[in-house]
């Protein structure tokens, strides 16, 4: 097998978040980050499929109370990633480009 092809005997285990997002801001942002992959679906649930037509993952939100810290309300997104590849590569792709589409700027 190619170099960045290598398979794993079962799919990565999912990764579970929570995000400082509201549903809107993180259904905007999610296309962006996955670049020239597809994104389908809607809230609450997308599926990511690459340039080559595999399903790579399904993205999973559910919104959870709001953080308050005095008058500052922060929403908060329950975020759930459920791999499909057993492709090493793909999997740390998608990974990389979830982290860098959604990181926020800061000091």
């Amino acid at each position: 097998m190619a170099a960045g092809r290598r398979r794993v005997s079962e799919v990565p285990a999912p990764i579970h978040l929570e995000m400082g997002y509201t549903t809107d801001e993180f259904a905007s942002v999610l296309p962006l980050a996955m670049r020239d992959w597809r994104v389908t679906g809607r809230s609450p649930g997308w599926t990511v499929i690459d340039g080559d037509g595999e399903m790579l993952a399904e993205i999973t939100i559910a919104p959870r109370p709001e953080r308050a810290l005095g008058a500052l309300r922060l929403p908060v997104l329950q975020v759930q990633i459920r791999f499909h590849t057993t492709l090493v590569a793909k999997a740390a792709e998608l990974q990389r480009r979830f982290e860098r589409g959604f990181q926020r700027g800061g000091g």
